[in-house]
């Protein structure tokens, strides 16, 4: 049942990214989220929405996740997943697999990503 609820909020937050609707992805987001993308830049909620949603500076076209690995614990659950994206970075096209680990906890009424770590797969 977790594994199917965390791939939903996984699909909505895709879903949210490649229509830019940073509403939605914000009511993903609890608001001490911390990220760190491929880059190795960190984010809290308002710069990730602001930089993969609103900005325009990066513009996801595909998120696609083609392996997902969830693992509950009392009070959160770890995803492992690899995903296939596609976007624009500054007016280039990038597709590429990344490795993610995310970690979400229970909000009043969902799951809520709490924060997650990015890798390129070589």
């Amino acid at each position: 049942m977790v594994h199917e609820e965390i791939r939903a909020v996984l699909a909505a937050k895709a879903d949210a990214l490649v229509r830019r609707s940073a509403a939605d992805l914000e009511r993903l987001i609890d608001p001490g989220f911390l990220y760190v993308n491929a880059g190795g830049k960190a984010f809290d909620r308002d710069g990730y929405v602001a930089t993969y949603c609103s900005s325009g500076r990066v513009v996801f076209r595909r998120q696609e996740i083609v392996e997902l690995l969830v693992r509950e614990f009392p009070a959160f659950v770890v995803a492992g997943m690899v995903v296939d994206d596609a976007f624009e970075v500054g007016g280039t096209a990038v597709e590429q697999r990344f490795r993610s680990l995310c970690a979400f906890h229970r909000g009043e009424r969902n799951w809520l990503w709490a924060s997650g770590q990015t890798a390129r797969v070589e």
